[in-house]
């Protein structure tokens, strides 16, 4: 029962962090339609509010990884064997969630910060300068989104025993 609910609280804090993802996503370019000043601060409390939720979900995410890996490796002997398919998918979703990491640390702490001085006119940069920060800001959302559904793509193979534990 226990690694059914560590399994549970996983998938939930999966979709903490994705859903939001998506709702920016959809939402951010829609708020062109306001002036300047007020998009500005639009998106400095939405961005703020759910960067807290995905920076929450994000170390619930790893326990209860964590959780459900040794779990998992009590059931199952030589889990992550090398010459099983699960040990693969397991390094690429790690190896996914790494570059997600990464790349949601540089547009957190550094793109969308000077993209939102830049807004407020904090900045002093250029015209030039705040479409540069707006596109970088763009690939990277793409390319966390890209990461995190690649991810739970590897997380759906991973739970899929028949495929997962069979030899490469």
């Amino acid at each position: 029962m226990t690694e059914n609910i560590t399994f549970w609280i996983h998938i939930v804090a999966a979709t903490a962090f994705i859903g939001p993802q998506f709702f920016l996503f959809l939402v951010i370019p829609a708020l062109r339609a306001l002036e300047p000043g007020a998009r500005a601060r639009a998106l400095r409390v939405l961005t703020s509010r759910f960067g807290w939720l995905g920076g929450a979900a994000i170390v619930v995410l790893v326990l209860s990884g964590l959780s459900n890996l040794f779990q998992r490796m009590d059931e199952i002997d030589d889990l992550l064997d090398p010459d099983r398919r699960y040990f693969w998918i397991f390094l690429t979703k790690m190896s996914l969630l790494g570059v997600a990491l990464a790349l949601t640390a540089a547009h957190s702490f550094v793109v969308g910060p000077r993209q939102l001085r830049a807004m407020e006119g904090m900045g002093g940069g250029s015209d030039a300068e705040a479409r540069a920060l707006r596109r970088a800001t763009m690939a990277l959302s793409t390319l966390i989104l890209l990461a995190s559904l690649g991810i739970v793509f590897a997380a759906v193979l991973m739970a899929d025993h028949s495929f997962s534990l069979q030899p490469v």
